[in-house]
């Protein structure tokens, strides 16, 4: 069956109803395999930077992450019934366990590693791409697979001159292997995260979802990869200063380059490289 990969950015996913209408979107699709791929909850991730910044100038984090749990446990509550409700909100406690466990060797040190800033900024792609399937999961019933998907057991990268490079080889067999030729449904995948040929966590840097749907697009073999956002479109014109500006029905991976090259916020063409290579729209 055909894939077509979907992503949705953090303002998409900035509370409960942002939620109902991307789970909306995705059953809304066409028949075929959908792989869902989702950043972190709006301002999750500028949260999470900041426990590490806070941790390493010995500030006490205690109030900003049980400001995270309220808003997590919030929106989780909001969505699902109590026994689903529960079970994420005990994964999001024990992943909580594990930052703390990460602030306080920071406080000790007094400074952060990328790789410390690497491991606590990602829990928040967890976090909602748990919580997005865990809702399309409760909507489909008994009809349909939705499976969750941690990026980490699928992408290799490592560093190289356009910055960070997927193990192609690696990335492929492990693929196969999470996501059988014959599956039939939807996968919700995390963006962002990924480990290195060491198993480490690490992160793909700016765009960082957007080159995961990238990646998983070529992985997959998909027809499109869709980028979603809460605003119409990639503009004539920056609309705040040109009332005109209309939305352009259709761009090339080449004029996207040239507007990203002269500061407009469009897909950055560096991270639509894979879908680029495979000639996927």
């Amino acid at each position: 069956m055909s894939w077509t990969v979907h992503k949705f950015g953090g303002s998409s996913l900035a509370d409960a109803a942002c939620f109902r209408r991307v789970a909306a979107i995705v059953m809304d699709q066409p028949p075929g395999n959908a792989c869902v791929v989702v950043s972190a909850i709006g301002g999750m991730t500028d949260a999470l930077l900041d426990l590490i910044s806070d941790a390493s100038s010995e500030q006490d984090s205690a109030a900003a992450i049980m400001a995270l749990r309220e808003r997590y446990s919030g929106i989780v509550e909001a969505l699902l019934e109590s026994e689903g409700a529960r079970e994420l909100v005990a994964q999001f406690d024990a992943d909580v366990a594990d930052i703390e466990s990460v602030l306080k060797a920071l406080a000790l040190v007094k400074t952060a590693s990328n790789r410390s800033r690497d491991m606590v900024s990602g829990f928040g792609e967890l976090w909602s791409a748990r919580l997005l399937a865990a809702l399309l999961r409760a909507q489909v019933g008994g009809d349909e697979t939705v499976s969750f998907i941690d990026a980490r057991d699928i992408l290799v990268v490592e560093a190289s001159e356009m910055g960070v490079g997927v193990v192609w080889e690696l990335a492929q067999d492990r693929c196969r292997e999470h996501i059988p030729e014959d599956f039939s449904g939807k996968v919700v995948v995390t963006g962002f995260i990924a480990r290195d040929r060491d198993g480490l966590q690490c992160n793909l840097g700016r765009n960082g979802s957007d080159y995961s749907a990238s990646i998983f697009g070529a992985l997959l073999g998909a027809e499109a990869v869709n980028i979603w956002t809460d605003v119409e479109g990639v503009m004539s014109g920056d609309p705040r200063r040109v009332p005109e500006a209309t939305v352009i029905d259709a761009i090339s991976y080449s004029e996207a380059m040239e507007l990203a090259y002269f500061g407009a916020k469009v897909i950055h063409p560096q991270t639509m490289a894979p879908a680029v290579a495979q000639d996927i729209p």
